[in-house]
């Protein structure tokens, strides 16, 4: 396509802190490396000094209680700010991420626009973003309405204001949006069964920095290694049981957990209670700059979610850094993970069935770099960088050049 366009991509924050960022700077690049005029706008609760001049960043939310209000009730600051990008930018496509801080502000603004939103999470089909899963971890059929507090995945404030906002939000999501993009099969069919459409499948690419220098070499001290949210629904609560027991077949094991949340504090203490804290590296958020170098120490990446992640981005790059994953059979992980070839899946919420899925690869070299170069491979020819942009040019270019989209 000659012509250049002007894409706007809107997120709830500027800076990097997960894997839905990745790719959208990921993605960033791909479009100015075709030439394209890249636009941002976000969200912060104070001014930021380090943004470019095409970056939009409106200061809003500077208190968890102003946050909550314009979730559930509108920012109308944000709302005109964005409209005002809109205008003055006038872009050929929008692209949303993670719009989950004020989504009756942007979408409502986005009316008129040719939008193209990734589905980064649950967030628009359930009220404790569990995705297809009960707190509890029985199936649930999605959907957001009163169920959510009768099934006790949510208090009844809680389903009550969430019921309100889904009510005002799905004629703005779905007046607004002109395709859904589904990192996995598994969120694709979710995003479908609710009326969500169209859809496109693109599994997300994994940045440069992964492929970077050698695999990891598998020496030293046996390292496990946790990248995420300090989170119930990341399953965190089972690390230091299952520690305990790698360390009765490996007692050397050593964990590092890279990450931050409100469940850090409790985790601790379960490390200690556990008598494994002396065993336990709590590195906090770990940036991009330092994160490869971490991954390549360890042995084995663990992934014990026990929500229905709607991909999981920690593994492939654990994957292209040569270190193989075990993690739970849920939402869109088996996609990206298979048992026995390059990691192993386990049923979540066991502690027990973690242990004896790492302690055999913590014993064994050999397959940790067999696995390690069978997923390297495997990221490398579904995940890579080129292959994500080269994805995501096409679907634009297509995508302007058309009055309408067609699979």
């Amino acid at each position: 396509m000659s012509r250049k366009l002007r894409i706007l991509l809107i997120n709830d924050h500027f800076h990097f802190s997960g894997g839905g960022d990745a790719v959208l700077w990921l993605e960033r690049r791909a479009y100015e490396e075709a030439g394209h005029e890249v636009y941002s706008f976000s969200q912060a609760p104070e001014v930021l000094s380090s943004v470019g001049s095409t970056d939009h960043v409106v200061v809003a939310g500077r208190s968890r209680v102003s946050s909550k209000l314009g979730k559930f009730l509108g920012a109308p600051g944000v709302s005109r700010s964005l409209g005002h990008v809109l205008r003055s930018i006038r872009p050929d496509v929008v692209r949303t991420h993670l719009i989950s801080k004020y989504p009756l502000a942007i979408y409502n603004a986005l009316k008129g626009q040719r939008v193209i939103q990734t589905l980064h999470g649950p967030s628009l089909f359930c009220a404790s973003s569990w995705g297809n899963l009960k707190v509890d971890g029985s199936p649930c059929e999605l959907g957001i309405g009163m169920k959510c507090y009768s099934r006790r995945c949510v208090s009844f404030s809680e389903a009550l204001a969430y019921t309100q906002l889904n009510y005002r939000l799905q004629p703005a999501v779905k007046s607004s949006i002109e395709l859904f993009h589904c990192p996995s099969i598994y969120i694709q069919k979710a995003a479908e069964s609710l009326g969500y459409g169209p859809t496109l499948h693109i599994p997300l690419g994994v940045d440069p920095q992964f492929f970077a220098g050698e695999l990891a070499t598998h020496d030293g001290v046996p390292t496990i290694i946790y990248v995420g949210g300090l989170l119930e629904s990341k399953g965190v609560q089972y690390l230091p049981e299952m520690l305990r027991r790698v360390r009765i077949d490996v007692p050397n094991a050593r964990l590092i957990v890279c990450g931050r949340g409100p469940l850090r504090d409790r985790l601790e203490t379960m490390f200690i209670e556990s008598g494994v804290r002396e065993s336990v590296e709590m590195k906090g958020f770990v940036g991009r700059d330092e994160i490869v170098s971490t991954y390549k120490a360890a042995h084995v990446m663990v992934c014990p979610s026990i929500y229905n992640e709607q991909f999981g981005l920690v593994g492939p790059e654990a994957l292209a850094c040569g270190v193989p994953c075990v993690a739970s059979r849920v939402g869109g992980i088996p996609e990206w993970l298979s048992d026995g070839e390059w990691g192993r899946l386990v049923e979540p919420r066991d502690s027990v069935a973690i242990s004896e899925a790492i302690v055999p690869l913590l014993k064994d070299r050999a397959t940790r770099l067999k696995y390690g170069e069978k997923g390297r491979e495997f990221v490398e020819a579904t995940h890579s960088p080129r292959l994500y942009a080269r994805r995501w040019i096409e679907t634009i270019e297509n995508f302007c050049q058309s009055g309408g989209w067609n699979d």
